[in-house]
C-alpha cells in the first residue's frame, strides 16, 4: 500500500494504492517524479464523501497544455530550466 498526494490546476486530493495496484504501479512512482493516474471517483455508502480508486499509475503521455481563455491545447511542447 502507498499513500498518494495527487495534484492539477484546479487542487490536491490524497489517495492510495492498494495491493493489487501498487503490485502493478508501485515502481513507477518511484520511478517518475510526475505520473499519470486513471482513477474512478466513488461516493461513500453514507453519502458523506468521496473515493478515489485508482486503477493505473504510470509515466505521463507528452505535455499537453490548454490556454483557459479558449481551451486550445498545445502538444509536444518542450521544456526548458
Amino acid at each position: 500500500m502507498k499513500f498518494l498526494t495527487l495534484a492539477d490546476w484546479t487542487g490536491m486530493v490524497e489517495t492510495e494504492l492498494f495491493a493489487k495496484t501498487y503490485k502493478s504501479y508501485g515502481l513507477a512512482t518511484v520511478r517518475y517524479p510526475v505520473l499519470e493516474v486513471t482513477a474512478t471517483v466513488e461516493p461513500f455508502e453514507n453519502g458523506r464523501g468521496f473515493s478515489l480508486k485508482v486503477l493505473m499509475a504510470g509515466k505521463p503521455r507528452r505535455p499537453t497544455i490548454v490556454c483557459p481563455q479558449n481551451n486550445v491545447g498545445f502538444e509536444n511542447i518542450q521544456f526548458t530550466q
